[in-house]
């Protein structure tokens, strides 16, 4: 990467740069795609979109910045307000969410991919889709059930039934009087090694991602659809100096 090349550190937005630190090493692609494919859709020296993009590009950079913000909050819930993980259904949900949304953004790059290319771009789901079902699934639907009675160890770390027991210790009675502690595995351990596998999961398809790209970055169709859009005008829904919208009144 050259020192001309925009870098995520520098000119994300504020939620980009917060949690890049922490995650640039798990999802290095994720930056690639962005330099690609969103930077040159933003206004000059600004963080938002342009006015009138083209209908694919806006698409994929949402599917983009929401799957990076999710995957960002899922960190967040995990390594900094766990609430010492007495709610584990919460944590992977959120892991869940990130795994949705990169599928969601798979199927966005596919589209334009194909509007470009005549052609699907060949990346599939399936392992995000296999990952979601195998792993964060049986965890993340305890949210429609009633809580799971999570034991502590002897050192005070909370614990979960593996994946293959919960449903041996729905009773909160068998927890107090019949648990087998090789049931159970220590939830923060699990929530790190399973956030790592969904960060591991997205940079797989952010990697493919960048790779199809370069059968398309340079055509001249591609370059004029990401042109589109209008860099100077009024807008709409004014910033803050913190990056939220405002919403005005605009009925009378």
């Amino acid at each position: 990467m050259s020192m001309t090349e925009p870098l995520l550190a520098r000119k994300g937005d504020d939620i980009e740069r917060g949690y890049w630190g922490h995650l640039s090493k798990l999802i290095p692609h994720y930056e690639v795609f962005w330099r690609d494919h969103v930077f040159p859709l933003r206004v000059p020296d600004q963080i938002w979109l342009r006015d009138a993009l083209d209908p694919n590009f806006e698409a994929v950079a949402i599917a983009n910045y929401s799957t990076f913000v999710s995957l960002g909050r899922a960190r967040q819930k995990i390594f900094v307000d766990h609430e010492n993980y007495k709610f584990v259904e919460e944590h992977y949900a959120a892991l869940q969410r990130s795994c949705e949304l990169g599928t969601k953004l798979i199927q966005k790059f596919d589209d334009l991919y194909e509007s470009l290319a005549g052609q699907r771009s060949r990346i599939s789901v399936a392992r995000l889709d296999q990952f979601i079902e195998r792993r964060l699934d049986k965890y993340r639907n305890l949210l429609h059930d009633e809580m799971l009675s999570t034991p502590k160890d002897e050192e005070g770390r909370r614990l979960i039934p593996k994946f293959e027991k919960i449903d041996e210790y729905r009773n909160w009675t068998t927890v107090m009087y019949h648990v087998d502690r090789s049931d159970f595995v220590i939830a923060s351990d699990q929530l790190r090694n399973d956030f790592k596998a969904t960060c591991s999961h997205l940079e797989d398809a952010w990697e493919q991602m960048c790779k199809a790209s370069v059968e398309i970055v340079q055509l001249s169709e591609y370059l004029r659809r990401r042109s589109l859009g209008n860099a100077v005008g009024t807008l709409a829904n004014p910033l803050t100096a913190s990056g939220d919208w405002i919403i005005r009144n605009t009925s009378n």
